[in-house]
């Protein structure tokens, strides 16, 4: 029987640190490997049966953990909130990183997360995440027009302003000012590209959302809207599954809000009593 070994390894774009640590807790090797498919394999194909790894979630993690499952025993993936030993350290480098994730393993002080081993879902998720991404930008470009009007002295609050219309009348206005006019051309003109593109973002979405079906059940779930039924959560791997949660919440009855209770204010010498009798 072959002894076991735990391994931290600190992920990076370029470079990856990988610590090993015997059984009882004796540092067995620490090198430098660069970031790549097969650099890993070859780091992990020689090790043993009996190794189990440890790293932490971000975004090559999910990656990491699809290239090495096969080649370890286990391979444990934590949420860096969960780390404070390593995030709270003022002393940090990739090899103290490293070595603290194996001996964290090693302890069984981890607190694992799920990852996706589907290839199918990762891509959903990252259609998902691709969508959502693109609302935000053309919303901060829209804050980032009205913001450039109001230096103007033109103030508009509503939406029809990145309507076609909108655009044509807004720049009508602008008609005296060339260079001005330019540069809302420029910003509707990148604004109009977005908006496309998240429009086809949204039915590449849609579209591979219809080979899973959770997504259909979340759609009977009452008050889920469309992209709350589309986005995909980590779910830890002692929890239930996600297609089991979409049957709860569809057999789920309508969920009604508690009426608000208007409270009454008070004055201005009870707030300073209650601040003088409490402080």
């Amino acid at each position: 029987m072959s002894e076991s070994i735990y391994v931290g390894l600190d992920l990076g774009s370029s470079r990856c640190q990988q610590t090993a640590l015997g059984a009882d807790g004796a540092f067995r090797f620490s090198r430098v490997i660069p970031t790549g498919e097969q650099s890993l394999r070859n780091a992990f194909a020689k090790l043993g049966t009996d190794v189990r790894v440890h790293l932490e979630a971000g975004e090559l993690s999910d990656w990491a953990h699809s290239v090495i499952k096969l080649l370890v025993a286990e391979v444990v993936v934590s949420h860096p909130r969960d780390l404070a030993w390593i995030a709270k350290d003022a002393n940090k480098t990739d090899a103290i990183d490293a070595r603290k994730l194996a001996e964290l393993r090693r302890l069984n002080r981890v607190h694992p997360v799920y990852c996706q081993t589907d290839q199918r879902r990762r891509t959903f998720k990252q259609l998902v995440a691709h969508y959502e991404q693109m609302s935000r930008d053309q919303a901060r470009l829209k804050s980032k027009i009205k913001a450039r009007l109001r230096t103007l002295g033109v103030i508009r609050k509503d939406a029809r302003l990145f309507t076609p219309e909108g655009q044509s009348a807004l720049l009508a206005e602008l008609a005296a000012d060339q260079s001005v006019k330019q540069m809302f051309v420029q910003s509707f003109a990148v604004l109009n590209q977005m908006l496309a593109a998240q429009t086809q973002a949204k039915a590449a979405m849609t579209a591979a959302a219809e080979q899973f079906p959770e997504v259909a059940l979340l759609q009977t779930a009452p008050g889920a809207s469309q992209h709350h039924r589309l986005s995909v959560r980590r779910l830890y791997p002692n929890s239930a599954s996600l297609l089991e949660q979409a049957q709860t919440l569809a057999i789920r009855p309508t969920r009604h809000h508690a009426p608000r209770i208007e409270r009454k204010k008070i004055g201005a010498s009870a707030t300073r009593f209650l601040r003088h009798r409490f402080a």
